[in-house]
Order: C-alpha cells, then structure tokens, then sequence
C-alpha cells in the first residue's frame, strides 16, 4: 500500500472499511468484500519481529496465519490489517490512526513492539502484543492511561511446551473478546423495573446512601462507560398493561407448555405446585412482553406482581424464567442490581457464557464462598450441556407454607464439583472490576462439607 493523505483514508475508509484483509485487496470496493456493520471493527498493525531470518534457520509462523486463526476464533469481529513489514508506512499509519474513532473503529491490535508509541494513543482499546525472544521495548507505564492491555505470542516456538505457546494465543483471543462485548453492549439497553426511587437497587451495597442525583451520576456512568441505556418502570406500568393483565386472569396455553417443560427437565418437584409454575412461567411471558414493548436487550425484574393490589398468595417470582432467559441467550436478572446485569452482559457478549446473580457470603472456618439465590443459570457452559435442578418454593413467599397457593416457584440448581469460576462484578462508579476465583465443591454427596438440605434457602 503506498502512502496516502488523511482525507483520502477518511474517504475510501467510509466506503469499504474493512475490506483491507489479508489476502483481499487493500482498495476493494465490491460487496463481497464488505464485513458487517455490526461486527466489531480492531485495526491491526504488524511491525518486524525479531530474530533476523539470517540468525536462524526457525521459520516463524506468519502474519497471514496469525490472522486467519484469529478471524476463525473471533467470530463477530474484522481484522483490518497494515503489515508494516510489506508495504504499510509507518507515517501512513499513524495519519490513519488519528481517525479511527471518527470511523467507529472499536478497537487496535499491535504485533511486536511499536516503532513509535503513539500507535498507542488512539483513544480506543489496544492489545499490544509483545513476542516472545523480541527485543522488550514495551513502554508498560503509559498501558493504563490509554487503555493498552498485554499480550504475548510465540510465533517462533521459543516456548518449551506446545500448551504454552496455544494458551498465549487463547489469551489473545479472550481480549480480542473483550473488545467484541464492548460493541455489543453499545446500544444495549436494558429495561429495569423496580419500585425503588432509585433505577439501580442497593442492598448490601457501600452506597447504602447515595448522593442527590444519584440516578442521573449512574446512569451517565453506564452510559460512559458501555454505551448502554437504562430505561426505568415501575408496578403502575406493568399493571396497566393490558397484555399482561388478560394473560394473568386468563388460561395461557403457552405458559401451561413453559411450565410442563420446566417441570419435565427437573430432577424433581418439592414444597411447591404446578399452579405456581405455571405463575412463573405467565411471569416469564410477561417479561418478554415488557422487552418488546420497551425495546430493550435486557431486563431486571424487581417487582413480585403483575396485578394491581395483590393478595400474598398472588405474588410472584421471576426465578424460573430468568433461568429460561439465560437458556435463549438474553440477558434477564430478579433483582434491579445495575452493576451485576452489566457484568453479566460482558461474560455473555464476551464469552458466550451465562452467570449466577447471587447473594454472596464467605465461611471463614472452612475457606468456602457461598453464593445463593433464586435464580441462575441451567447451561452454566453456555452451550446445549445441562445441569440438573430441582424445583422448589421461594423463601420470600408472604404464604408461610408448603405446597399452597402463594409460595412461588424457584429452581435449586446441582453444578457439577471441582470446576473453577470466577466470582466478579463490575462496579461503574468506582471504575473497578472486583474478582474473586475458586473452585465448586460436591454438593448432595456423602463427600460435601455441608449437607444436603440448601435447597431450603432457597
């Protein structure tokens, strides 16, 4: 590619951005060689790496290579490529980099070290990647500031295990994710109802008492930061909604099929009735109606009623259907906690991954986290894999009972012992990702620290 002015990048770029990949011409115009507007668009640049090829015999793996394995890991993403090493310019680079955010460039990739550091000063999110047995000009204090994050390669199979040089590469593509949710979570919008005075709910949280203004501080903090909206509703809107009304007084043949289905995958059914599943599953229905409606991507549910002036034994629990949500791949919570739907929305972006929304608490005698709740995920691995569950009442039910009308209808869920997970919540207004890991212990088994009887917290 031969040098060219800003404004003739600005020009070609907004007429075929993203067609420059290798292997495809650099000035391709045709629609075969357009990428989705909706993927995320990462600027690459591949600068030299060392050994010289006249100080070894080693063949390193090429930058042709590194990209095709990365365009079949990173679905949802166009890699636009300037390879120094052939017939990028560096000014040209530079020239170009200064626009990206006007582009709606999403991210940059920087392979080896960079010849001049203000490749890392676009503003956008970097993965600078550093080679293994290169020469280590990495200018690690200016990372933070402009938001550069580290990676490494092993193109030339320095490492001493094949295990190492593939988890490199698996850790770039985890990045390259990253900056894929960051995408997808701008323009999401998520739909939270709740009673509260204030749009994000705070139990538990240091906040006990926020600042005046506090919902207009947060919701311009997660829209800062993500791109994402928050729209706010209370019981009076989903009471009047006549939709929702006719379809808790009325038979639902569809909430009726939701409810066998829910209990036909249980291991079992205890403490509750098949009137209250199927209570949960016209709960269920009634969400979706509410992300139509409201056309949001996400929903928190902070409410336990669909009628106006319920009676105890009327109220209701989104537990069952916020698991069905994380089956279909949408992000749906019980409770109107901002943060969590947040940090759920980047695991599943990101990873394809669902997450349990819990109420978290430490054992300190046995060095044991215990998270709990109502609701979580039945395909943890976020693929056709299941877990089993069973069926049971709620714990906060107004009817102090079992097996009658009112008690609700949530799911104790069984996740298989000894796989690791990470405990993490973002916190927008502090800018911090808080992170905690370990690794499940058995549970109902002869072998578990505790009993079997957690399925009556629930």
């Amino acid at each position: 590619m031969s040098d060219f002015s800003r404004r003739s990048f600005l020009k070609l770029s907004t007429s075929a951005v993203g067609a420059s990949v290798l292997g495809m011409p650099i000035f391709a115009r045709t629609r075969e060689y357009l990428q989705d507007s909706n993927n995320a668009k990462i600027y690459t640049v591949f600068f030299n790496i060392a050994p010289s090829r006249d100080d070894t015999s080693l063949v390193p793996m090429t930058n042709e290579e590194i990209i095709r394995r990365l365009k079949k890991d990173c679905d949802g993403v166009d890699f636009v490529i300037r390879d120094t090493t052939k017939d990028a310019k560096l000014q040209s680079v530079l020239n170009e980099m200064r626009d990206l955010k006007k582009l709606d460039y999403d991210g940059v990739i920087i392979y080896g070290w960079p010849r001049d550091y203000d490749v890392l000063r676009s503003g956008l999110h970097t993965i600078n990647i550093s080679i293994v047995g290169d020469f280590m000009n990495m200018p690690y204090p200016i990372y933070h500031e402009n938001k550069v994050l580290d990676a490494a390669l092993d193109p030339w199979n320095f490492s001493g295990s094949p295990e190492v040089t593939s988890a490199m590469f698996e850790d770039l593509v985890a990045k390259i994710k990253l900056i894929k949710a960051l995408k997808l979570m701008k323009g999401a919008s998520i739909l939270s109802v709740t009673d509260s005075q204030y749009v994000n709910v705070m139990y538990g949280d240091v906040l006990k008492y926020p600042p005046p203004g506090y919902n207009e501080i947060i919701l311009d903090a997660i829209n800062q930061a993500f791109g994402v909206k928050v729209k706010k509703i209370g019981t009076n809107e989903v009471v009047q909604d006549e939709e929702i009304k006719n379809l808790w007084y009325n038979d639902s043949k569809e909430a009726n099929e939701i409810a066998k289905m829910w209990m036909r995958d249980a291991e079992k059914m205890i403490n509750t009735l098949e009137s209250e599943v199927v209570r949960s599953a016209k709960c269920y229905l009634a969400m979706k109606k509410l992300m139509k409606k409201y056309d949001s991507t996400a929903i928190a549910f902070h409410i336990r009623t669909l009628i106006k002036n319920p009676r105890p034994e009327d109220r209701v629990w989104p537990a069952l259907g916020t698991s069905q949500f994380q089956k279909e791949g949408i992000i749906a919570k019980c409770q109107s906690h901002l943060n969590i739907v947040l940090t759920d929305m980047l695991a599943r972006y990101a990873f394809g991954r669902p997450s349990m929304f819990g109420d978290f608490s430490v054992d300190t005698f046995n060095n044991t986290s215990i998270v709990q709740h109502c609701e979580g995920p039945w395909n943890p691995w976020g693929d056709d894999r299941r877990v089993p569950y069973i069926i049971t009442d709620h714990r906060e039910r107004r009817v102090r009972a079992r097996s009658k009308p009112g008690v609700g209808a949530a799911s104790c869920i069984i996740y298989p012992p000894n796989e690791t997970v990470t405990i993490w919540q973002v916190d927008v207004l502090r800018k911090e990702i808080l992170v905690h890991t370990g690794t499940t212990i058995p549970m109902l088994t002869v072998d578990s620290k505790y009993k079997d009887h957690f399925w009556e917290m629930i």
